[in-house]
């Protein structure tokens, strides 16, 4: 009886955390996930057993509440995977300070001899490229037994820029979030929902407002195209950088070129705007790969992106055009590109260029690692058919 997988995901993006648990499951691997109330819990598969270790994520708790509250959900994690020292162990999000959950219990998971690996998303935390967090970074990423990547841009940076052996990495491409289905209506009938005409063209930025995403270049680019209207979803932080942002956008809301929900988007409220988008801009200024991309690409919406990391490697004439440089007038450049086709990409064609990217088949390289690791398992990597191998 192959040993359960205990998959950690430190709160992590919840239709992330769903999409691998469930893709392991599929497969045959037996899963428990030390989830947390963010977990879409209704939508596991019958093979994934959910522990809620981390509880509550509310970001408007006191601080000492939470100081106590991530005190207690390391300690419970650690006392677990303890008491199951052979079971294999799958880190998918880090948490912050790095310093404990990266080295200390990475180290303590590791010293009972049991496979542990850890998904690389970035080479360093965002808008925290630092000396001191590169040299951080270069410690934690010597821990694990195996090293999981999104890109091929990914392995080569572990490689070329922390000496990481090339046997260590293990390439698995991001998988599609299937969470949030396309509202079944065209085009017009999604932007009548949002209260804009229906040939308006729309551009949508989808997420967290974070200087990496290059959000200031967005602004200046639709400020300089009356044409375009902007759909934003995703909250400001109250620093400075979301603070101007935020300013800018209430000035646009003035024009009638913006639609905005601010904060926390249900999944109701994602279909709309993905379904009246007839483009997703993407220009970051670093990413490895980006999970708003696939969820484009999957509803059938083209992007524009800039060319960096993973966005390399997916983005093609079939699914978006390139962002060619880090301007606003260079993001305008491209957004213009896009319509001025012909036509606007169909949705099929779109979503056919990620067709090959569901969870179950993208896990395989690590389902594989995992029947070498542990020689009793029941299960393989997937067909080109769909099924677990034998």
């Amino acid at each position: 009886m192959p040993k359960e997988l205990l998959l950690v995901s430190h709160g992590f993006q919840s239709h992330y955390e769903l999409g691998v648990a469930n893709g392991l499951a599929e497969n045959g691997v037996p899963v428990r996930l030390l989830g947390s109330d963010t977990t879409l819990v209704d939508r596991l598969h019958p093979g994934v057993r959910f522990q809620n270790l981390r509880g509550s994520q509310d970001e408007k708790r006191p601080r000492w509440v939470k100081a106590l509250g991530l005190l207690r959900y390391h300690v419970k994690l650690v006392a677990l995977a303890l008491l199951r020292p052979r079971h294999p162990v799958m880190i998918i999000g880090m948490l912050r300070p790095e310093w404990i959950v990266g080295l200390v219990e990475c180290a303590l998971l590791r010293c009972t001899g049991r496979p542990l690996s850890l998904t690389v998303h970035n080479l360093l935390p965002h808008d925290r490229h630092t000396a001191a967090m590169r040299r951080l970074y270069w410690w934690i990423y010597r821990i694990p037994s195996r090293l999981l990547v999104h890109t091929e841009s990914t392995r080569q940076g572990l490689i070329e820029q922390f000496g990481i052996r090339p046997e260590k990495i293990l390439l698995v491409p991001h998988g599609l979030n299937d969470a949030v289905a396309p509202l079944d209506c065209s085009k017009a009938q999604a932007k009548r929902l949002l209260d804009l005409p229906a040939d308006a063209r729309t551009v949508l930025f989808f997420g967290h407002v974070s200087p990496f995403k290059g959000v200031e270049l967005l602004m200046d680019a639709v400020e300089r195209m009356p044409e375009v209207t902007l759909l934003m979803a995703g909250r400001c932080t109250p620093d400075s950088y979301g603070n101007a942002i935020r300013a800018r956008l209430v000035a646009l809301r003035q024009t009638g070129r913006l639609r905005w929900f601010d904060g926390y988007v249900d999944e109701a409220t994602i279909a709309r705007v993905f379904a009246a988008a007839d483009l997703v801009a993407l220009p970051y200024r670093h990413i490895d790969q980006s999970g708003v991309l696939l969820q484009a690409l999957s509803l059938g919406v083209p992007v524009a992106a800039t060319r960096v990391g993973g966005f390399n490697e997916l983005v093609n004439p079939d699914n978006g055009v390139f962002i060619e440089a880090l301007t606003g007038e260079a993001v305008a450049d491209a957004v213009r590109r896009y319509f001025a086709r012909e036509a606007p990409l169909d949705a099929e064609t779109v979503r056919g260029t990620v067709k090959a990217y569901a969870w179950k088949r993208t896990l395989a390289p690590y389902i594989e690692w995992l029947g070498q690791v542990q020689p009793t398992l029941a299960f393989g990597p997937a067909r080109p058919d769909g099924q677990s191998a034998p």
